[in-house]
């Protein structure tokens, strides 16, 4: 018989294999003509009678960037339908989805995401014991179920997480997806909090990995604080370039990376490298104090009756991006991307400082010198002597103006895939202004000292 396979049973077991090879290629034929229609018809209607599965055309259509209702195919049904470009949702149906760095307000933005996005998975929130009522409250108006949405008092960046061996052996048995959010980049962080947070919280990171029966990715939120003072534009596969560090919290981040590069046999992680970041468009509640805030209410506080002269190396980009964006961007990379590899997000069209100091003088009523005149610069200093020279704004104009650039060509593919573009910051300044305002009136624009690991984390 043609095709028959030779040897003991030949004869079924050889008709079995014949009909597997046919139906693949049929599976495999199906695939491709539905990836073919997808591609050259946006909102055509997919041949009746295609038998696709609802995983693979919806693979089609991510990669070309169509979207794609998956219907019955049986007689008299209607066909699925080939749409314009959709974001990602319900990806992690029925998963158990980690996350550590609540109620950091990145993991603040990261959950009202996957609330919106993820109805159906089961959210973990490792929370800091002292954290958890606050946690409580921010988490009370969420449209996930109780059931869905879980404080577990814990500390990311201790051994076992802080948790009791049940606990633990529950985490190892059942989550999914972890999204590791528990770091610092705080410039005043001491180097004893710095290394316990950074290299603490990705030690746990493997330590789980190599227990946990379930884990499939690992998405760790760094920063390009990492690459110190290069200078230079930095690509996604090199972290170590030569470069020294300014603070602990660089150091010890960088430290952290490389472990988990080391352990990327036992741990599923992908990096995700940005600029310093901001607090969420979508929400005023608590938001951030930043250096840029800080830097921003500088220009507030100045007085009206002179010209204000223009800081050192006003010229330079100022990097950004919200908290918000950065949340698709994680949930994007643990969606479509690969174990090992570094992404990197930024602002496209970042703008210069002055054009951001101009803007904030517009909205608070201020205006500024632009040639230097050091009689003007006299005046401003007579009547505020802290203006542009205090230790905190010489940090703030550091960290936003001075931080190494970032190659982004994985990260723009991926984005691309999820159809997602990264923010400029002018585009979203008046709230950054708004919130420099709220912050203001509340007293809450000054950075405190630290002496609990989670009060130096974001």
């Amino acid at each position: 018989m043609a095709g028959q396979v030779s040897g003991a049973g030949g004869g079924p077991r050889g008709a079995r294999v014949v009909r597997g090879r046919e139906a693949g290629s049929a599976r495999w034929a199906g695939r491709s003509a539905a990836f073919a229609v997808i591609r050259q018809e946006g909102r055509a209607h997919l041949a009746r009678g295609f038998v696709v599965g609802g995983r693979v055309a919806r693979r089609c259509a991510a990669f070309c960037g169509r979207k794609v209702t998956v219907t019955s195919h049986a007689p008299g049904a209607v066909p699925a339908v080939a749409e314009g470009r959709d974001e990602l949702a319900d990806r992690f149906a029925s998963e158990v989805v980690l996350v550590t760095g609540f109620p950091g307000y990145r993991a603040r933005a990261l959950v009202d995401l996957l609330v919106e996005r993820e109805p159906n998975a089961e959210l973990w929130l490792l929370v800091p014991p002292p954290e958890v009522e606050r946690s409580a409250r921010l988490l009370a108006a969420k449209a996930l179920g109780r059931d869905r949405l879980r404080i577990i008092p814990g500390e990311p960046c201790a051994i076992d997480l802080g948790l009791a061996r049940q606990t633990y052996a529950e985490l190892t048995a059942r989550v999914d997806r972890w999204f590791a959010l528990y770091q610092t980049t705080s410039a005043r962080a001491s180097r004893e909090l710095s290394y316990r947070v950074n290299v603490g919280s990705a030690r746990e990171v493997v330590e789980l990995s190599r227990a946990a029966d379930k884990l499939s990715h690992v998405a760790f939120l760094s920063s390009s604080i990492v690459f110190g003072d290069r200078g230079r534009q930095a690509e996604e596969e090199r972290l170590a370039v030569g470069q020294t560090f300014r603070t602990a919290a660089a150091e010890s981040l960088a430290a952290a990376e490389s472990l988990l590069t080391r352990r990327l046999a036992e741990a599923p992680v992908s990096v995700v490298r940005t600029p310093p970041l901001l607090g969420s468009r979508r929400s005023s509640d608590e938001p951030p104090s930043t250096g840029l805030h800080r830097l921003l209410a500088q220009v507030m506080s100045a007085p009206r009756d002179v010209a204000l002269p223009l800081p050192p190396g006003a010229n330079r980009a100022v990097q950004a991006l919200p908290a918000d964006f950065v949340a698709q961007a994680l949930y994007a990379v643990s969606e479509l991307g690969t174990r090992g590899r570094a992404y990197h997000f930024t602002d496209p069209d970042p703008p210069a400082l002055a054009e951001v100091l101009e803007q904030a003088a517009a909205h608070f009523g201020k205006r500024f010198e632009h040639g230097f005149d050091a009689r003007t610069l006299g005046r401003i200093l007579l009547k505020s002597p802290a203006f542009w020279l205090s230790q905190q704004t010489s940090w703030a104009l550091s960290e936003w103006t001075e931080a190494t650039p970032l190659s982004t060509r994985s990260g723009d593919r991926l984005l691309e895939r999820a159809g997602l573009h990264a923010p400029s910051l002018l585009g979203y300044l008046s709230h950054v202004l708004q919130e420099t305002e709220q912050l203001a009136g509340a007293g809450q624009l000054e950075e405190r000292l630290a002496s609990h690991p989670f009060e130096v984390v974001a």
